[in-house]
This record gives C-alpha cells, structure tokens and sequence, in this order.
C-alpha cells in the first residue's frame, strides 16, 4: 500500500469502508467512510460529471480518504481529478497493489475500527448485498454458482469446492477434479459465530479442511468445501462463507426447480420410446427432442439397484441411494441419456463403431465395480447388476433393445450359476446364444414341458423330502461325473456323495452314460434355474 497524496489527512477519523458500486454512492453512506475503487464504474462518465460525484462525496459525506487500484483500463483523467481534490482538500489517496482483494483491506480496517460484533455485522451486511447482486445477474445457473464461489475465495483467499451427495466433484475454484474423500478423522466443528449450518473440520497434510453439508429442499446433498490452504480462516470470514451458502442455496432451489421440470419430461419420453407406446411420427418427434438419430445405432443398458420390500414399496433411504446410483452413472458417462424411474435406471446409449467388443465389455465392467465399490462404502447392501440389449437401428427398435435388456439383468443369477462365477454382474443379452431360447419365451409353464420325465421325479422327491439331490446332480454334471470333484464343490464327503448318486439313480432310473439323456437332464436343470431366479 502506497500514499499518494493527502499527507495532511492521516488523522481523519474513518468510520467505514465501502467499495464504490454506482455513480452516486453518497445516497448509501453514513458519512466519514474510506472508499475503496478502481474508477471503473465511472468509464461512461465525462469529467464533469465524475467532478460533480466526487463533490457530492467529498463535501456531502466528509469521506475520510481513497484507496484506489490502478488497473490497466483506469481512465487517467478522472484520476487526476481525483488526485487533484485530494491534494486540495487534504484527503489521503492510497494506491493498493493491482493483485491485492479489496476484502483484505475491508476485513483490516472494520477490525480497527469497531468492536467484534458491530465489525460482525457491518461484514455480514455488506457481503450479503455483493452476494446478492451476483443472483440477480442474468447468467446460468452453474455459471452463477461459480461466480459465487470464485467471489468468496476473493474474500477469504483460500479454495474453495463444491461436491455432489455422492462426493463426485461439481465445480471449484482450482483445476481439481478428485472425488471428496471423508476422513476417519472428520469431526464436528463450530466456528465462533451464530451460523444456520452445520460445520465439520479434517486435516489433509496437515491442512484443516471445512465441510459444509447443504440440504436443498430435504431432496439433495451438497458439500461445500472449503481448504484452510492460504491462510487461517477468520470470523468475518465465515461471515462471508455464511452469506455465500444462503446465496448458492439459492441458485440451487432454482437449479433444482428446472432439472425436475426437465428431467420429468425426458422421463416420459424415454419411457413412451422404451416401451414402444408412441406411433411412428411422435416416436420420431420424441427421438428428435432426445437428440436421436433415425439411422444411428443404439443400445439400452438396465441398471438394476435395489428390490422391493416385502410389502412391494421402496423406502426413502432406498430411492435416495437409486438417486445416488444415478449421479455416479451421470458422471462416469456423461454423454448418455441416462433416466431414473424409481428403483429403475435405464440408458439409451449411442454406439460407437470404433469401439472393438472386448473394449466395451471392459468399460461397462470397470463402471459397475465403480459404483458397486461406492455402494459398498455407503455401507448399502446392493447388488448393483448391468443388462445391456442388442444393438438396433434407429429409435424405432429400441423397445427391442430395452426388453432384451430387461431379461439380461433378469439372468444375471442364472449366468453366475452356469459360469460359477458369482462376480458377473454385466450381462449382454445378444452373448448369450442358445440361452437366448429359453429367455425368449415369456411362458415358464410352456418350458417346463421340456423338462425329463425322469428330472421330474426328482423334482416331486426333493420338494417332498427338501433334500440336495438336484443340488448334488448339478454340480455332479458340472464336474464331468467326477464324484471327488463333487464332493470337495459340495464339502461332503466322498461316501456321501456316492450314496447320493445312487439315491438319484434309484429315483429316476437315470442313464448316465447316455449322452442325449444327460444333454436334456442338463437343459431340464437349467430350466429349473431359470424358473426359480425369473419368478
């Protein structure tokens, strides 16, 4: 900081500080108040017109003094007028540098010059009419809550970032893009002032970090986040942190407002295209407000979360964490049209040619343990499953596509029993070959037809006697007859699974050197599988 000129003035008592915000600031002063500027407000003004604001300043309110940033735009003449009348009047000018925040110098001076809680209260005042302006501009909601945020770093010199309820980030006022990570250490913290929110503090590295849980309407989280990383955070700073929560809950209640009214609308069109309730102009139409082309090539992908209860509702925890689950999805694949309907989340997903198989296979593999892995550390006992439909032709087949989906997620169990893997969780429909037969007819009555005589039996004993017997043939088969094998999948002994076989034998009267009797018991038992994991 610099003195000008108006040595003669030091002594002036100052009873404010203000930033000069409009042409005729003396009808918003008290009087006696230091005034902070960079002249740009006056650019439009011709020097008359500067000199009569100035007078009306300098003799209406006996301001005690200027401090004045010299950007690179400053208009010289009006400085010099300002220079000129300080001089003349004995007013101290004071040249700040061009990188210093005007909130430094603010914060200072109400420090020295009221008590803590008028200094409080003036703060709060006057950080809540900058906030304020920022929400009657004319920008985009996201745009404006970034000029929030960058405006409360400029007051309280250390970054800040805001994260999704599910920790992904949204935006920041540095270039990071790392999920918020909640530390063992987290703890409830309450800064010294009267505050409507909720503050909890951790150390990273060594550095304390502030996190502000913000609730918008009881429907979505935010975390706002702030790094002690500059500097030590001040009472007037939290003032200022205050003024800027009420202002990005604000926008958010907006934002919120115009995703809902969207998101339901698209909602509905993906769900009339998906079950193939519109003829063949509104499904184009519907196509063209989704951005779908007629001779692009689609997949759908079903997401399946979570069941229903026992009395066939969702719980708000449930849908809650479907929610989460959709977020995750949005941000993993951000080009997608990805839906939410309940417990249901679908996605129409563009193909992209270049993409080989194995590639996609991959990807679709590494989101699902991505989320699975979010789940599971939300402590959310999910089973979180990937379906994914053939790919079609246009808009027009993606019922097709959705309803081959739909029986993949639906088969997921049935894949880990015939695989023996129970990590499969991503089922493409159109690899699943001869499998596709039995999903394909939606009578499980008409499958059961095929089901061995002899396999019956069975069935009709074990429901009887509730024995493993079907149990034991499976795996049995499964091991090539091997009953070693058997014995160690089942953790039996050896002898028991050789009375076993036998039992079976005795029940059905089983070939088992007979190679087209042992293909059908095999489709017999996977008929049974699929019976009892698509009821």
């Amino acid at each position: 900081m610099q003195l000008l000129c108006g040595e003669k003035g030091k002594g002036r008592e100052i009873k404010g500080i203000r930033i000069i915000e409009v042409e005729d600031m003396d009808r918003f002063l008290s009087g006696g108040e230091i005034l902070i500027t960079n002249l740009h407000v006056y650019s439009k003004c011709t020097d008359s017109q500067f000199e009569n604001y100035l007078k009306a300043l300098i003799f209406k309110k006996e301001i005690s003094g200027f401090i004045i940033k010299k950007k690179q735009d400053l208009n010289k003449d009006h400085f010099e007028i300002l220079r000129s009348y300080c001089e003349k009047y004995g007013l101290p000018l004071i040249e700040m540098p061009v990188d210093m925040y005007y909130w430094g110098v603010i914060r200072d001076v109400m420090e020295r010059i009221y008590d803590k809680e008028t200094a409080r209260l003036k703060y709060f005042k006057i950080t809540h009419d900058n906030f304020n302006s920022l929400v009657l501009d004319d920008h985009t909601i996201d745009s404006k809550s970034k000029g929030i945020i960058d405006f409360l770093e400029t007051m309280i010199e250390n970054p800040i970032a805001i994260y999704h309820g599910n920790g992904n980030p949204y935006i920041s006022t540095k270039l990071d893009k790392s999920k918020l990570i909640l530390m063992d250490d987290l703890e409830e913290y309450k800064p010294n002032i009267i505050t409507k929110f909720k503050y909890m503090r951790q150390r990273i590295q060594d550095i304390y970090q502030y996190i502000i849980k913000v609730n918008i309407l009881k429907e979505i989280d935010s975390y706002i986040v702030i790094t002690e990383e500059n500097r030590l955070l001040s009472e007037l700073d939290y003032m200022a942190i205050e003024n800027a929560i009420i202002t990005l809950q604000y926008s958010f209640i907006t934002k919120f407002a115009q995703n809902e009214v969207r998101k339901k609308y698209k909602r509905d069109v993906v769900h009339n295209i998906i079950h193939g309730l519109l003829n063949y102009e509104e499904t184009i139409e519907a196509a063209r407000v989704l951005g779908l082309g007629e001779k692009d090539q689609y997949r759908v992908v079903d997401f399946h979360t979570i069941p229903k209860n026992k009395e066939g509702k969702y719980t708000k925890e449930q849908l809650r964490e479907v929610e989460m689950i959709e977020g995750e999805l949005i941000t993993l694949l951000p080009e997608e049209h990805i839906y939410r309907n309940m417990n249901q989340i679908v996605m129409i997903q563009k193909v992209d040619s270049r993409q080989k198989d194995l590639d996609y296979d991959a990807q679709m593999t590494e989101i699902q343990q991505v989320v699975q892995k979010n789940i599971m550390e939300r402590k959310k006992n999910i089973d979180f499953q990937i379906g994914i439909g053939s790919i079609v032709t246009g808009c027009h087949n993606l019922k097709t596509s959705y309803e081959q989906a739909k029986k993949a997620v639906a088969c997921t169990e049935v894949v880990r029993w015939i695989s023996r893997d129970e990590t499969v969780s991503v089922v493409r429909y159109s690899k699943m070959g001869f499998f596709q037969l039995f999903l394909e007819n939606d009578n499980m009555n008409t499958l059961l037809q095929y089901v061995p005589e002899t396999l019956k039996k069975l069935k009709a004993y074990e429901d009887k006697h509730h024995g493993d017997l079907l149990l034991t043939l499976a795996i049995y088969l499964e091991n090539n007859m091997n009953r070693k094998k058997t014995a160690e999948d089942l953790n039996i002994h050896y002898r028991s699974v050789s009375y076993r076989i036998d039992k079976i034998k005795e029940i059905t009267g089983i070939n088992f050197d007979n190679g087209v009797e042992m293909l059908a018991i095999r489709n017999g038992l996977l008929i049974y599988q699929l019976n009892q994991k698509l009821k």
